[in-house]
């Protein structure tokens, strides 16, 4: 069974609101309505590669914008969480740097505990290798077994693992479903026959608020009642991407 395949993108430019002005005529993605809170807890853990083949001025995000879109989806979806059942964890290919705690979307301090991690860690080495930090993601899921585990991986696969075979491999064996948002587009040929993993090429053509819808995607996965992000196009008509 092949992935599933999603077309999207992400701007290397700025970020539009999520509910840009009327005079706005350029393409944008508005993110769907997140749902009502899961009654089983979950914990959506978003892995983000650094490697200068994504940060470098002509890579793939040099301006850091899938962050900026990845606060915006939380803190939409953190909106309309009322308890504790519903956690986020942030993690870096450069695992331990730049990694936050885990956080219930209904906490108080949420911006504080999560918006220092959106970043390119301080201290990183910007490292392509995958294994060290899945295996972080693997010993959470472990201990939120009791939880709805997903992963969301950002990056542009360009694996730099000694084996990047066995990294894909160990991906496609994560226990919980795997979303690989798959930066400057296409699909690692390796991810081909995973039934757990579901691939989101992004690119740089693609209207600002892409990415976020991305993510809104993995976050509200298991929620009630759900919407679609919708792509404007400035004619009001629509598609959901």
């Amino acid at each position: 069974m092949t992935p599933h395949v999603h077309a999207s993108g992400v701007l290397t430019g700025g970020i539009l609101p999520l509910r840009p002005e009327r005079t706005v005529r350029e393409p944008y993605v508005e993110l769907g309505w997140p749902g009502f809170e899961s009654k089983t807890p979950s914990l959506d853990l978003l892995l983000f590669d650094d490697s200068g083949s994504v940060t470098a001025p002509h890579g793939t995000d040099p301006v850091g914008n899938r962050f900026a879109e990845a606060w915006n989806a939380i803190r939409l979806v953190a909106d309309w969480s009322h308890t504790a059942r519903a956690k986020v964890v942030v993690l870096h290919f450069d695992h331990p740097v730049g990694a936050s705690p885990v956080t219930a979307l209904n906490q108080h301090h949420l911006e504080d505990r999560l918006r220092p991690s959106l970043a390119v860690p301080r201290g990183g080495v910007g490292t392509s290798d995958l294994l060290p930090s899945l295996t972080a993601a693997e010993h959470l899921a472990v201990k939120y077994s009791d939880h709805d585990v997903r992963l969301t991986v950002f990056s542009d696969f360009q694996l730099t693992d000694s084996d990047p075979r066995l990294a894909l491999a160990t991906l496609e064996g994560f226990p919980g479903p795997v979303h690989a948002v798959v930066l400057g587009g296409g699909a690692p040929r390796d991810l081909d026959g995973a039934a757990n993993v579901t691939v989101t090429p992004l690119r740089a053509s693609d209207p600002p608020g892409s990415f976020a819808a991305a993510i809104h995607r993995s976050l509200t996965a298991t929620r009630r009642g759900r919407r679609y992000s919708v792509l404007h196009r400035g004619t009001g008509m629509g598609r959901r991407p």
